[in-house]
């Protein structure tokens, strides 16, 4: 298996073009994995909805303020802890 440093400078030694897919792939699969819920399309992300109402209104899981929640967030943020 490579390590990091071989994969970045094989990434490195690719032409440009070549280098912004690497980028772009790199980036989705950040983004997915951040939020989950934006990679489900269609009747997933409605049945993932569903499925968390249910979980609420059975008191399964709490609802906190987008305050408290941003707070906490950047927060973290100032502490140099991921989200």
């Amino acid at each position: 298996m490579l390590t990091r440093e071989e994969i970045l400078n094989c990434a490195l030694a690719l032409p440009p073009s070549d280098r912004e897919v690497v980028v772009a792939a790199l980036q989705d699969s950040l983004e997915t994995e951040r939020n989950p819920a934006e990679s489900l399309e269609g009747d997933e992300f409605f049945k993932e909805l569903r499925r968390r109402s249910a979980a609420y209104r059975a008191g399964q899981t709490y609802s906190r303020h987008a305050t408290e929640v941003m707070a906490e967030m950047f927060q973290r943020q100032a502490d140099g802890a991921s989200p």
